[in-house]
């Protein structure tokens, strides 16, 4: 600046100077920088955890990377329970690496791993969660084309691990886990253990803890998988305690007035990003000589620019009632109307656990908070337990959760938990001198509330921008004596009508076969209907447009006809209309004997196997998956077997044939 103030009367020597001091001065100011970067490891961990030491991956430490696939963050839970475990263990010495399996790049970067770890939900009829869809299907073609001879094995030199999640009573129990591990066998991976199998029917916390023991004496076995393990003195600290920061704000409503939870601008595809939407109707669908409900709802999308594909399924975010939230509230000692913001703590806490991003940052009511953000009503898992007991003012509570909380104490959470499906809030009762603060709720004790799938009960054909939900209100007694009401559904009934609703669309590959000639035969009993009405309004589109269709069957349950027969005008008149071939009713009440969808499917089965066999018809199964869908499988097999006179084996085959055509396809729950 000198230079130009003097206009150009200095010699060449002095510019020359002036930027040679110019130039030291910087480097002089990278050298400190360099240098503060180089001491901070003097500096105690909790100035420096902006640095994330342990979540960045070091080439010059052991990684084990830990992949979820989840669709209500169990798995996600154990991957970082895995974390804190083997922070517990190995310190510093082993980077650990916590990832949702949708952000990993598989094909560039699986074969370089030298320990991975995938804990693995099952959904629906056997199929990937949402975030592992893509992985999986990646993962299954390698595997088949190793087999086919088509390429050679390159996952050697990867170690790896799974745990399954699922459920017993379901057919395809764990049958993701199941497939993953093969696969990754197939494609030149070394197990460093059995499979591991939780079953969510039990007690799947006992099933995951038992499944790391072993996981941590492979390690033990393999020390060149890992760094150094850890002296261990005394006894093993407490798992860390979790916790959101949290700002009360001033006792002024206004700060929180109309704000709602969710942004109006999400996408609408994903669960990180639902979209805002109104319901604008909810009818009641069975009559008053039932004692039972389920509704009608439509929700209008007209405001946003989601589209959904006759089939799809969309998710809804619902509200705790304000019963369980004014009773949750009193329990931790709060006020509903107070506002408050929740940020993540920087860096990392205890144990080198990291939180996820708080569900919403606020400024909220404590009231909208407890309403949108938190499952009290599900059991809780056994570290919300620990967290509990940490806050117990009463010794002997706070004894009795730490017991309850650990592994020693399994069989008495499996007693006092699982069995009888006690829930967040009846534990919360029970120890009520545990008032944790609200980020150690948040963070530690209550997980958050997931949306609710709906398989859509109408047709964008008809209604591209509405999306119908045929949905049964749950209402159920416990072992404990409490009245569980199912959160959504109870909702909807209400106070659904003229609500603002977050939602989002899940594309299905649940669809009706690309020629509208071709035959369908669909069975839906109860709800199961849902996709089926989609259907049918897609089918009088196109014959309203001229299309010729092939024959459709229907095949639906219910108890009682003038009880629980749902949209029976509409099937009636689809029907007479002819976009509705043929309607069977199985009503399971009426008489001494009861009378089943898989029944009416064996009386049938001269019938319908032509179709089958003959004109390449497509099957849909949708509902229950613990008895119905397999009642059903096992009449489909047995008629196959009469119709093709062949033996067991060669029935299983031609119904495998289907499925993987495409013509045998289930929506299941």
């Amino acid at each position: 600046m000198a230079e130009l103030i003097m206009g150009m009367s200095l010699t060449s020597a002095l510019a020359v100077a002036s930027t040679t001091v110019l130039f030291l001065s910087l480097l002089l100011l990278f050298i400190r920088k360099d240098s503060k970067s180089s001491v901070s490891s003097k500096v105690p961990a909790t100035k420096r955890a902006a640095a994330r030491q342990s979540i960045e991956e070091d080439p010059n430490k052991p990684l084990v990377r830990l992949l979820y696939g989840t669709q209500t963050g169990t798995a996600e839970r154990f991957c970082k329970q895995i974390s804190k475990d083997i922070f517990k263990k190995y310190g510093n010495s082993t980077t650990v690496k916590v990832m949702d399996i949708e952000n990993y790049v598989a094909a560039d970067k699986l074969s370089k791993e030298k320990v991975v770890i995938f804990c693995m939900a099952t959904y629906g009829d056997g199929e990937p969660t949402d975030n592992a869809n893509a992985f999986f299907t990646w993962l299954l073609k390698s595997a088949e084309e190793v087999e086919a001879g088509e390429r050679e094995p390159f996952l050697d030199g990867v170690n790896y691990g799974v745990f399954g999640l699922g459920n017993k009573q379901y057919e395809h129990f764990n049958a993701v886990g199941k497939r993953v591990f093969k696969a990754l066998g197939t494609l030149g991976a070394h197990p460093l253990l059995r499979r591991g199998d939780g079953d969510d029917d039990a007690c799947i916390d006992d099933d995951f803890d038992k499944w790391c023991g072993d996981f941590y004496t492979s390690l033990e076995t393999r020390p060149e998988l890992v760094g150094e393990m850890q002296v261990q003195t005394g006894e093993e600290p407490a798992a860390p305690i979790l916790a959101y920061d949290v700002k009360m704000l001033a006792d002024d409503s206004s700060v929180v007035k109309d704000v709602l939870p969710f942004s109006k601008k999400g996408g609408g595809y994903t669960a990180h990003s639902p979209v805002m939407a109104n319901i604008n109707r909810v009818q009641e669908l069975h009559t008053p000589k039932s004692d039972r409900s389920c509704v009608h709802v439509e929700i209008d999308m007209s405001s946003t620019d989601v589209k959904y594909e006759t089939g799809d399924h969309v998710a809804v975010f619902p509200q705790n009632s304000e019963a369980v939230v004014a009773e949750v509230a009193a329990l931790l000692g709060l006020d509903l109307n107070s506002a408050f913001k929740m940020t993540r703590p920087a860096g990392l806490q205890l144990g080198g656990a990291q939180l996820d991003e708080p569900p919403f940052t606020g400024p909220l009511s404590v009231r909208t908070a407890l309403a949108y953000f938190v499952d009290v009503l599900s059991s809780p898992r056994k570290d919300a337990l620990l967290a509990l007991a940490a806050h117990a003012t009463d010794a002997a509570q706070a004894e009795r959760l730490k017991r309850l909380g650990s592994h020693a104490g399994g069989d008495e959470y499996l007693e006092y938990v699982s069995k009888p499906h006690r829930s967040l809030i009846e534990i919360m009762k029970d120890f009520s001198s545990s008032r944790p603060p609200l980020g150690v709720f948040f963070g530690s004790v209550a997980p958050r509330l997931q949306p609710r799938f709906y398989s859509i009960s109408s047709s964008n054909a008809l209604h591209p921008s509405s999306v119908h939900v045929t949905c049964a209100v749950v209402k159920e007694q416990t072992p404990t004596g409490r009245i569980h009401e199912g959160v959504c559904s109870t909702w909807f009934k209400r106070h659904g009508q003229d609500s603002p609703v977050p939602v989002y669309i899940r594309h299905s590959h649940f669809k009706l076969p690309a020629s509208p000639t071709t035959p369908i035969i669909m069975v839906g009993p109860g709800t199961g209907l849902a996709p089926f009405r989609g259907f049918l309004q897609e089918r009088a589109a196109q014959l309203d447009a001229g299309a010729k269709l092939g024959p459709a069957i229907l095949f639906f349950g219910c108890r009682n006809r003038e009880h629980d027969y749902i949209y029976e005008e509409e099937l009636k008149a689809y029907a007479a209309s002819g976009a509705l071939t043929n309607l069977h009713v199985a009503f399971s009440r009426e008489s001494g004997q009861k009378v089943y969808v898989q029944h009416m499917l064996q009386q049938e089965a001269s019938a319908l196997w032509p179709l089958l066999a003959d004109q390449n018809a497509h099957m849909y199964v949708c509902g229950d998956a613990k008895h119905m869908a397999k009642d059903v499988h096992h009449a489909l097999h047995e008629l196959v077997q009469q119709g093709k006179g062949c033996s067991s084996g060669g029935a299983e085959a031609f119904v495998k044939e289907m499925q993987d055509a495409g013509r045998y396809q289930r929506d299941v729950w």
